[in-house]
Formats: structure tokens, sequence, C-alpha cells
């Protein structure tokens, strides 16, 4: 097996959505910690109600294990679309308490803003599962990335993870050219619009002013 092919059947992995948007939302805070200037101790608080939140992903997976009675494996194998609504909705419950946390304690702008921008792409792509095998890992590998840019523009070499993301969803066999650029498209231009409605979200544009 050539090292392409090594890196091809690894990539989803390394990327998975949940690496992605875990991942993101992990930088995301730490600029927004940075630029508030609040001491250590609240950065860690964040990331612990992160990890605290982030277990809810799993709620309509086992809810779902518990009224079928299906294992992990087999209810998770395979590409059916009913996975893709397990998977929106625990993201979708997430984002909601994070969102709810983040506006009740105050704690900044810029998550909120990339949570809305989570479940805008969250609802597109649970309505089209059915009838349209979207690509989930080009979609969730697109929000965080682009986001992150768009909120601080030095983070731009991470747009390459979802240029990756494309061809490796056929290279695999797993998604077609139309499913996996739709996945872009659908992510690009949502989160795009969710950015355009928050603009006091850019990190950089704080931090350039304050060195102004």
């Amino acid at each position: 097996m050539s090292a392409l092919s090594v890196l091809m059947e690894y990539y989803p992995y390394l990327f998975h959505p949940g690496v992605m948007v875990g991942g993101g939302l992990l930088v995301l805070m730490y600029l927004e910690w940075k630029r508030d200037g609040t001491g250590r101790g609240m950065l860690w608080k964040r990331y612990v109600t992160l990890a605290a939140v982030g277990t809810l992903s799993l709620l309509p997976t086992l809810a779902y294990m518990l009224a079928t009675g299906q294992g992990p494996v087999e209810t998770m194998q395979g590409n059916a679309w009913q996975v893709d609504f397990l998977v929106a909705g625990g993201m979708a419950l997430v984002a909601a308490v994070l969102w709810y946390l983040w506006r009740r304690f105050e704690w900044g702008t810029v998550v909120p803003g990339a949570l809305e921008a989570m479940v805008a792409v969250t609802v597109p792509y649970a309505a089209l599962s059915p009838v349209w095998n979207v690509s989930g890992h080009v979609i969730f590998a697109t929000m965080p990335t682009l986001y992150l840019v768009l909120v601080d523009r030095r983070f731009w070499p991470l747009l390459l993870v979802p240029a990756v993301m494309v061809p490796n969803r056929i290279y695999l066999d797993a998604h077609t050219w139309a499913q996996a650029i739709g996945g872009l498209l659908v992510a690009s231009s949502l989160v795009v619009l969710v950015f355009g409605r928050r603009r006091d979200v850019s990190v950089t544009g704080v931090l350039d002013r304050a060195h102004g």
C-alpha cells in the first residue's frame, strides 16, 4: 500500500467531524480568552465546560440504541441517513447548551457565533441526508476551519483540511463529487452568512484596534 493510500485511508479519522468541531472550539475559546484578558483559571473553566457538555452529543445515539436494541458498532456502521441524523442531533444539542451557557455567563461573542454556524450547517445536513447523501465529513471540516479563518485570518492554512477532504471522499468511494462539493458549498455559504451577521466576533479586528 502506497503512502498516499495510507494517508487517504486514515484522513477521515484524523480529521473526523468530532475532532474538527471540538478542536475548532478549543482554539476559539483560547482566542476569546486572550482577548478578554481574564485569568488562566477562566480558560480552564471554559475547557471543562466544553468537555462536560460535549458528552451530550452521545445522547441521541444512546437513545436510538435503547429504542432499537442495537449495539454501538451495529448502529454506527455504514453510511445510513439514520447515522447522519444521530450525529446531527448530538451536535445540535451540544451547540444549544454551550450557546446558552456562554450567553448566561457572558463569556464572549466569538464562541456563540461559531455555535450558531454549527447549527446552521447541521440543519441542512440532517434534512438532506434521507434524500441526498451529502458529505458530513466535508461539512464539518469546512465549518470550524472557515469560521476560524474568518475570525482570525492567520489560520488560513487550515482551509487545506476541507480542500483535501473533498477528493478524499471520492478516493474512498464514500461519496460522489456532487455530494462532496455540495457539502463544501453548503457549509461555506452558511458559515459566511452567519459570520456576516456577527460583526462582533472578529478577534483579529479587535486586536488590531487595541494595538493601533
